[in-house]
């Protein structure tokens, strides 16, 4: 590895900055024993050796061209995963060594490039499938603003399938990513379908009750509180309770956050926070609804 080498030595105040970052940082990798074999110079030489499929012009007509990046073959794909989660794994190795306290420029050098190398390499993995996204949503969608939301789902369960899957057993990852997508599709088009039903066969006011305001963003009323909030860990995942308690000021506090606060907390984007928050409350939509309860608006 060409270890970037500094003009000026930087103060350890900063130095200590720096190392206590890389120490708080997730490094998530799947271990296998061929890495321990492996050598820096054996992954460092993989952009070279990587190869890709020639692109079906007749097939990818109907795709963005953002989304027509051109397929990993077997060989080019393996090399890539093997290549990220070597990085990672040398990563954690070194940061075992680092020094906290008195830590070496060169060494918090080196654990950062294997970082950004390594996600250099989870991003071409990631663009090269894109179009495996856009293809399966191009099948399940019913209409343009379908297949929107169908991607962004997918390319979701796409970052996940690529931070879970296990390289090391042979298969292609396109089987297991097309897998993953599409059993999220199917659960993901039943819940939609399932709430459209529901909309349909209630007054509208019920549902306008369960949903608080977009102009005045005011904690959730005690009502709604107690009806719903013991159940949440009956239809919440665990990050989308959290901002739902941050947002709507369900918290110890009972003070609402903004996105952007929220979004710093649980690690995410302003976007993300949103979308997480908008499935949220559509579950809680469900769950009231099947528990009968009448809530009153807060405001």
């Amino acid at each position: 590895m060409n270890r970037r080498k500094s003009s000026n030595r930087e103060p350890s105040a900063v130095l200590m900055k720096r190392a206590e970052a890389l120490q708080q940082r997730e490094i998530s990798y799947l271990f296998c024993d061929e890495l321990d074999s492996l050598t820096l110079n054996d992954v460092l030489s993989v952009n070279q050796c990587v190869t890709y499929k020639e692109q079906t012009p007749s097939l990818d007509a109907h795709l963005p061209a953002s989304m027509s990046k051109p397929l990993l073959t077997a060989a080019g794909e393996r090399r890539l995963f093997q290549k990220m989660n070597f990085l990672k794994h040398h990563a954690s190795q070194l940061r075992e060594k680092l020094n906290p306290e008195r830590p070496k420029q060169s060494h918090i050098e080196e654990i950062e490039q294997c970082l950004t190398l390594a996600e250099e390499s989870r991003a071409a993995i990631v663009e090269s499938n894109t179009r495996l996204v856009a293809s399966i949503a191009y099948k399940f969608a019913n209409s343009a603003l379908d297949c929107d939301e169908l991607i962004s789902e997918g390319n979701i369960i796409l970052l996940n399938a690529v931070d879970k899957f296990d390289y090391s057993r042979g298969f292609r990852f396109s089987t297991y990513a097309t897998y993953a997508i599409q059993r999220h599709f199917y659960r993901f088009l039943q819940r939609k379908q399932r709430r459209t039903n529901i909309e349909r066969a209630i007054p509208v006011e019920v549902l306008c009750d369960l949903t608080p305001s977009q102009e005045q963003e005011q904690p959730l009323n005690s009502q709604v509180a107690e009806a719903l909030i013991a159940r949440f860990e009956d239809c919440l995942e665990e990050r989308e309770a959290v901002i739902l308690r941050e947002r709507f000021g369900l918290n110890e506090t009972q003070s609402s956050a903004t996105l952007k606060a929220v979004a710093d907390q649980v690690g995410l984007s302003k976007e993300r926070v949103r979308q997480l928050q908008k499935r949220a409350i559509e579950k809680l939509q469900d769950l009231a609804i099947q528990m009968k309860i009448r809530l009153e608006p807060s405001f």
